[in-house]
């Protein structure tokens, strides 16, 4: 099936311009077809002047500038160019990226006509009001993940699950906690790297620059220098263990974005830090040379989409479907014959707050992402676990004999030396095994050990990073 057919295929009542090609960055975008239809609906809204008051009434996104009383006020949070906004000082600047309305008259911005001599339009923000926008319920992805994966990789030979994983990606998952949002993958190559890399490349071409890690710190509006907004971005390559780690770990990103999804080929040190490890074996995986920036602007409309929706999940959500993963993992841990190293932080059988269990929670924020829905279920996580997760992990281990790696981990003895041996005795003594249990709280443990609870509080966080206790859910710690 050709490009022209298959985008012939799109829902047109989603985007009545789905079908048209385009190259040009994200936030460079200006025209008809380079939009969304959504950013179509703001745009035709953009502006209006009130025939009582003769004032400007402009409503979009906030993006603030390196001028201290202007800001950019844009149609979309997806686009930089838009009007001026002079804020006087007596007025306090609206938060960056929020959605406004204000009202006033037109003017020259005065920091410029001051330092530069230079008449520049703005308009002088005599109100302020933060509007809030329901997304959910007006807009709607041009393409489902079933389109998005077959336009992605109908060129590529790949198992239909691992399809689903790369174009998930692309979709991303909101921010959880203080962790940061996205999706991350890893592909240890257990058949030809070149083949691999060559999927890498036709990824990372597909979406612009300013969302594929090559970004500018500000772009240039009618010489006001715009903060570049950081709101999501895709890396894709081949990247150190101390980069995946902050990534897949830690939950950070050095940059400051919003959401980071991360796409990499892995080496045996690196290979089950992602989200979701995958074991490329097959001879059969192929994929076709070919030109995907012409694939760029249906995708990018799509992703940035995706972007407008953030998929809630409640406390009881999470509760239940920890102990679900919990209990899966064990089962796996045992099944495979694998060290109880497995379950700490960083490794395969990650049982922390921030491993397996996020990585199920944000491959159903995804999900619900792409199938346009608002709330994430207790059954969409452990469908998410069950469906996808454990089978990739399973695959994982078989195909890559990590039984024999993870059983070089660590020298318990010598790391339980470095703990104070009262808080370990207290954990294993509160720890009752069963399979699902959250484990005991801060609170419990610092009765039962006599220590300090604040002295707690930093042994388990320093025997979390050695991998000597794990954190299914804020505040409950378990023995590895």
């Amino acid at each position: 099936m050709g490009l022209e057919e298959l985008l012939g295929k799109l829902d047109a009542e989603r985007d009545p311009m789905g079908d048209v090609e385009g190259t040009r960055d994200v936030f460079e975008r200006q025209y008809g077809a380079e939009l969304a239809r959504w950013e179509l609906d703001l745009l035709s809204k953009f502006r209006e002047r009130s025939p009582r008051t003769h004032q400007y009434i402009h409503r979009g996104f906030v993006h603030h500038t390196k001028e201290p009383s202007l800001i950019v006020l844009a149609p979309s949070p997806w686009l930089i160019d838009g009007v001026l906004i002079y804020v006087p000082l007596d007025k306090e600047l609206p938060e960056d990226g929020s959605f406004v309305e204000v009202t006033g008259h037109r003017v020259a911005a005065p920091s410029i006509l001051a330092t530069k001599q230079s008449a520049v339009e703005a308009f002088i923000a005599e109100s302020v009001e933060v509007q809030r926008l329901d997304f959910a319920k007006t807009i709607s992805p041009s393409l489902d993940l079933k389109q998005l994966s077959g336009m992605l990789f109908e060129h590529v030979g790949m198992g239909e699950p691992s399809k689903r994983v790369f174009a998930r990606l692309f979709v991303s998952s909101p921010p959880y906690l203080d962790a940061v949002g996205g999706l991350t993958a890893g592909i240890q190559a257990i058949t030809s790297k070149s083949e691999v890399r060559r999927l890498l490349s036709f990824m990372r071409k597909i979406l612009p620059p300013s969302l594929s890690g090559k970004f500018e710190t500000y772009q240039a509006v009618r010489g006001v220098r715009v903060y570049t907004p950081r709101i999501w971005r895709l890396d894709v390559g081949a990247f150190g263990v101390k980069r995946m780690k902050t990534l897949c770990t830690e939950r950070k990103d050095i940059h400051g974005f919003r959401e980071v999804s991360l796409t990499s080929l892995t080496e045996a040190e690196t290979s089950w830090l992602p989200d979701v490890p995958l074991a490329i074996a097959s001879e059969d995986f192929w994929i076709e040379r070919g030109n995907p920036t012409g694939l760029r602007l249906p995708i990018l409309k799509a992703a940035i989409t995706y972007q407008m929706l953030t998929p809630t999940v409640s406390q009881r959500t999470l509760e239940s479907s920890t102990k679900h993963i919990l209990e899966r993992l064990e089962h796996m841990k045992e099944s495979f014959e694998l060290p109880d190293f497995t379950m700490a932080r960083g490794q395969v059988l990650d049982a922390d707050l921030m491993g397996r269990s996020m990585s199920a929670l944000r491959l159903a924020r995804s999900t619900a992402r792409a199938e346009w829905i608002e709330k994430v279920s207790a059954a969409d996580v452990r469908t998410a676990w069950d469906r996808i997760l454990e089978p990739a992990l399973k695959e994982f281990i078989e195909l890559t004999q990590l039984k024999t790696q993870a059983g070089q981990g660590l020298d318990e003895r010598h790391v339980y030396d470095r703990f104070n041996t009262k808080v370990i005795r207290a954990v294993r003594k509160l720890d009752t095994g069963k399979s699902g249990e959250l484990g005991a709280t801060l609170d419990d443990i610092a009765h039962e050990s006599g220590v300090e609870r604040h002295l707690v509080a930093e042994q388990l966080s320093r025997m979390k990073d050695a991998g000597v206790v794990f954190e299914p859910r804020p505040g409950h710690f378990r023995l590895v």
